[in-house]
């Protein structure tokens, strides 16, 4: 069999195992309790160092929040002391958001979306499919090697990006949801996604996400479908230090 032929076979046999792996890796998402979560995120240990934080502001935003989102368990923020935009969430109930973050953002309104979108990933357990699909990259370069494991890893990868996308799709509708909930409008969401069309800094928090054209055109759609406030009220960013 020619190399052409060995890496298409190859390639063939990576998709075939990420739809498998995939079905696999929902199962176990679907299935795992909070309880597990908790012991799941003790043993990666993001970072140690980093305890809840202590504004009482963000506590309250997130409080607010969680009283309209049907989930297993508390919700816990840390701020990470990073200048990098990000912000995303970590098994066992824990969203880590970045000072970078927290310093672009305007309004309440804004900041309430955002941690509305993070609770979206809570819901639909998307943290416990990614970090899945991680391990399978990991244990496939080490497997592999640097030529096949970098080959699988790429088709993966590809073959992942449209599940990503609609994921975040996905969170950015159950953002909205419980942000009308809780603030009695969504005007303010689309804020942030206005602001990452001024460039490369946004590439941490846009990672494997759809353009933002695209989440402001299906989100301002869902919008209209759903009947949700545009009028309220933008409440000013207030301390989060």
């Amino acid at each position: 069999m020619t190399a052409g032929k060995l890496s298409v076979s190859f390639l063939v046999i990576a998709v075939v195992l990420y739809f498998t792996l995939g079905a696999l890796i929902g199962y176990i998402a679907d299935s795992m309790t909070p309880q597990q979560e908790v012991k799941l995120e003790k043993m990666l240990s993001y970072d140690d160092n980093i305890s809840d934080t202590k504004s009482p502001y963000i506590r309250g935003i997130m409080s607010r929040l969680t009283k309209c989102a049907d989930l297993p368990y508390p919700i816990h923020i840390k701020v990470l002391p990073k200048k990098q935009i990000n912000a995303f969430a970590a098994p066992g109930g824990i969203v880590y958001v970045t000072k970078g973050l927290l310093k672009k953002i305007k309004s309440e309104n804004t900041l309430a979306f955002v941690l509305g979108h993070e609770l979206g990933h809570f819901k639909h357990k998307d943290h416990l499919r990614g970090l899945g699909y991680k391990l399978i990259y990991g244990a496939a370069g080490i497997l592999l090697g640097n030529n096949y494991g970098n080959i699988l890893s790429i088709t993966l990868t590809v073959s992942s990006a449209k599940h990503s996308q609609e994921q975040e799709l996905a969170a950015d509708a159950y953002g909205l949801e419980v942000m009308q909930c809780a603030y009695g409008t969504v005007n303010g969401a689309d804020e942030l996604f206005e602001q990452m069309k001024d460039g490369k800094e946004w590439r941490y928090f846009t990672a494997d996400h759809p353009a933002f054209e695209d989440r402001l055109t299906k989100m301002r759609e869902l919008v209209k479908k759903k009947g949700y406030n545009t009028k309220g009220k933008i409440l000013p960013l207030g301390k989060w230090r």
